[in-house]
């Protein structure tokens, strides 16, 4: 985890919001990590099986199920 922070480190800006090609969604955990310290919080990379490409070309829906299963899950535990 702390290997990757340091993607994030910018010439320009106080940090950047993309890091290098290795490591994509952990450096993206690692942006929101920096802004999210007080709660409970994922990253989910889902870029992969969200999009249809060509003819079929749009979203898959595919993370939907997962998504609501989480929040239906929480929403029972919650007192």
């Amino acid at each position: 985890w702390e290997e990757y922070q340091s993607q994030l480190d910018s010439n320009f800006a106080d940090i950047a919001n993309i890091g290098g090609r290795a490591g994509g969604s952990i450096t993206a955990a690692c942006f929101l990590s920096r802004f999210a310290k007080k709660y409970e919080w994922a990253h989910l990379d889902i870029a992969g099986t969200a999009w249809k490409s060509g003819k079929e070309k749009g979203g898959t829906g595919r993370p939907v199920p997962l998504l609501t299963t989480f929040l239906m899950h929480r929403a029972s535990q919650a007192k």
